[in-house]
Formats: structure tokens, sequence, C-alpha cells
């Protein structure tokens, strides 16, 4: 007597691993920001879409000697002038201006 129908495959696991989600885009929560020498700002910068794998936000200043930036993205006025600060994650950038003027 044979048998009749499917043979029986053997079970096989695998292991998923979750895929790594892009990032789409990064922004920053002020695009231009005025303050006098001496005094400080923060900028927050949001990533998208919120669950993307790589959430490593870099900042940095056009230029040190006007504005200076920290990682955790908190402008620092140096002299007068206009620095342009940029956050960047992956190849996803957004900028803000930033203006230094005189204490008055």
């Amino acid at each position: 007597m044979g048998q009749t129908g499917a043979i029986p495959q053997p079970l096989v696991r695998r292991r998923v691993t979750p895929s790594e989600v892009a990032v789409t885009g990064v922004t920053l929560d002020q695009s231009k920001i005025s303050i006098e020498i001496g005094k400080t700002a923060a900028l927050v910068a949001t990533v998208l879409p919120v669950d993307a794998t790589n959430k490593s936000v870099n900042f940095t200043s056009s230029d040190d000697t006007i504005a200076t930036v920290t990682a955790d993205g908190t402008v620092t006025a140096i002299k007068a002038g206009d620095a342009t600060i940029t956050a960047t994650v992956g190849d996803k950038t957004a900028t803000a201006d930033i203006t230094v003027t005189e204490a008055a």
C-alpha cells in the first residue's frame, strides 16, 4: 500500500530580524535665530520617521568664530555676524540661520 497526498516537509526555522528603518528627513524647530554675543539658544532636531533606526544627529556650524553648536543643539553666540547651523542624520540635513548681534 502506498501513501497518498503530500510528503511532510521538515520544519525550517528562521530567525527574523527587524529591518532597518531609513531616515527620510530631519527638521529643526527654528529656521532663524537672532541672539546677542555671549547668549545661547537651543535647536531641537526631529528625525523622520519617528521609528527611524538611526536617530544620531550631528550639529555643525558654518563659522565657529561667530556661533558654535554642541552635540545637543545648544548654539552659543561668539561675535557679531551670520552663521548657519546644520543638523545632519545620514544623508539628510536641516539648517538654521543664526544672526549674532552686539549686546544692547
